[in-house]
């Protein structure tokens, strides 16, 4: 399986559609600019949209829906929003929270987002380096919608220890409704659904790599082995910068990373057994679990990197400095 964290940060946008899920915690801003300019779909989980509403003045990002029990969702924000058209759906589903309701109805609504993305998201295309691996746009094998989750791991330690739970739970329930998409025998599927998830808190992203070989994207990294001047992949912009009295325009060229080059393998359910390419320290047939050892502080050295495991497990690479909270 293929995995391309990096699609969400590129300049020109994601080649695959994603929608940007916004939970009730602390927003990282600067993830936020970059990662609401070219998402299909906005949608606040109940609360998420007063944290929204909360941000600065110069964010003029609208939502497409709110949905939730709207226990949490101050009644000012509230009306502010749904004057401005906002979609607000109560769900009062006391079996699910705030967070699975919304990616019930991303799942429900998926192939209408593709075609009808928000306006302002790039046009999307079926990305070659998908789960998918296909270029094929029918109903069956297109790129699903990918879920972007923005949400807080720094805060309460129960909460943290939630929102992980919860992504590695709703990712083996997207994988099952995505294998029931693909099978057009089945009576439950849903055109586009089923869209892997990834969590960006504060300094990471973070998905659930699944059992077998997984190949996981990681341009633009910055490495202790490369030379900054020749990062690879990286792109590059001008900046200003003060001589004395005066102000000159040097094009000096300031990478732009979407990683630091840390990550963490961490077992979840139960143990697992990993073998790992492309970081500093490898592994080969290694055994990992809570309580045993675990892999945290490696280091990216490759643009491609490999992690094949027996089960599940987190994977978490830190974000670039300029896309931190």
């Amino acid at each position: 399986m293929e995995w391309d964290p990096s699609r969400f940060f590129h300049p020109q946008g994601s080649s695959s559609p994603y929608a940007l899920l916004i939970l009730n915690q602390p927003i990282n801003e600067k993830a936020f600019g970059v990662l609401s300019r070219y998402a299909s779909y906005i949608i606040c989980a109940d609360g998420g949209a007063n944290r929204l509403f909360d941000m600065p003045e110069d964010n003029d990002q609208l939502p497409d829906s709110i949905v939730g029990d709207l226990d949490s969702i101050r009644p000012a924000v509230r009306e502010h929003y749904e004057k401005l058209g906002v979609s607000v759906l109560q769900d009062l589903d006391q079996y699910s929270t705030d967070f699975t309701k919304c990616l019930k109805y991303l799942n429900a609504h998926a192939a209408e987002i593709i075609a009808s993305p928000r306006k302002g998201a790039k046009a999307t295309k079926s990305d070659t380096n998908g789960a998918n691996g296909s270029t094929s746009t029918s109903p069956s094998d297109q790129s699903p919608l990918e879920i972007v989750i923005l949400g807080g791991l720094g805060g309460r330690v129960d909460q943290a220890f939630s929102q992980v739970h919860h992504l590695y739970m709703m990712t083996q329930t997207q994988r099952s409704i995505r294998e029931n998409e693909t099978n057009p025998s089945s009576s439950d599927a849903k055109p586009a659904a089923g869209g892997n998830l990834y969590l960006v808190s504060e300094e990471s992203i973070t998905f659930i790599i699944q059992t077998g070989k997984n190949t996981i994207h990681t341009p633009a990294t910055k490495r202790a082995d490369i030379a900054t001047a020749s990062a690879s992949g990286v792109s590059k912009s001008p900046r200003k910068r003060k001589h004395g009295q005066e102000q000159e325009q040097e094009q000096e060229l300031e990478p732009e990373y979407f990683f630091e080059e840390n990550i963490g393998i961490i077992p979840l359910s139960s143990p697992a057994k990993i073998t790992t390419h492309g970081f500093e320290w490898d592994v080969e047939n290694w055994h990992t679990e809570i309580g045993g050892q675990i892999s945290t502080s490696n280091h990216i050295r490759a643009d491609k990197v490999e992690v094949e495991t027996s089960v599940p497990v987190l994977f978490t690479v830190e974000l670039a400095e300029r896309l931190k909270r």
